[in-house]
């Protein structure tokens, strides 16, 4: 090989490079959301060896929502699923979700929790699995305490997964927490 080719091979190796490491920092991106949901492996969003009811119906709005409840569910912490950044931090009053949060795992895996009591964070928060971000409450729209959670990808509400259990839809699910433990 003449000296001459060697600008161009090492012009060469650095695209490829390039291109390997563009395709690395985009395969999550592209992978399924089904995919995307088990590697941010989201964790029950309660206490250690909580037991909470999941519940799911087709009436419920967002659709593929759930609603956690147990009968002490007022005041319960409510806990990151999984490291994040927090993106919101609001108050809507008596309306919708009333005091709420949403958190942003990576890859396009959000959560969003809702009805709060409390909120312990601020937008630009960074959380680890298992930090408290706030208290369950009954604000907003809420007919009685319980945490209305939400798993998104790609800002769009997909079927909740926990600690690798798939909630049922539609009914409910008897779920113990793991988180922390």
């Amino acid at each position: 090989m003449s000296p001459r080719h060697i600008p161009k091979i090492l012009r060469n190796l650095g695209v490829l490079a390039a291109m390997s490491l563009l395709l690395t920092v985009l395969a999550p991106v592209g992978a399924s959301a089904d995919e995307r949901i088990q590697d941010v492996n989201l964790r029950t969003p309660f206490d250690c060896g909580q037991v909470w009811n999941a519940n799911t119906r087709t009436n419920h709005n967002p659709q593929l929502s759930v609603d956690f409840q147990r009968s002490d569910a007022m005041g319960q912490n409510t806990r990151s699923s999984a490291s994040g950044t927090v993106t919101t931090v609001e108050d809507l009053g008596d309306e919708s979700y009333g005091k709420y949060i949403e958190i942003d795992h990576g890859s396009g895996v959000s959560t969003l929790y809702a009805h709060l009591d409390s909120q312990a964070v601020s937008v630009g928060d960074s959380v680890d699995t298992g930090t408290v971000i706030g208290t369950v409450g009954t604000t907003g729209g809420s007919t009685g305490p319980h945490l209305h959670y939400e798993q998104k990808v790609d800002g769009t509400v997909v079927e909740a997964v926990l600690n690798g259990l798939e909630i049922l839809y539609y009914g409910n699910t008897e779920v113990t927490s793991s988180t922390g433990c």
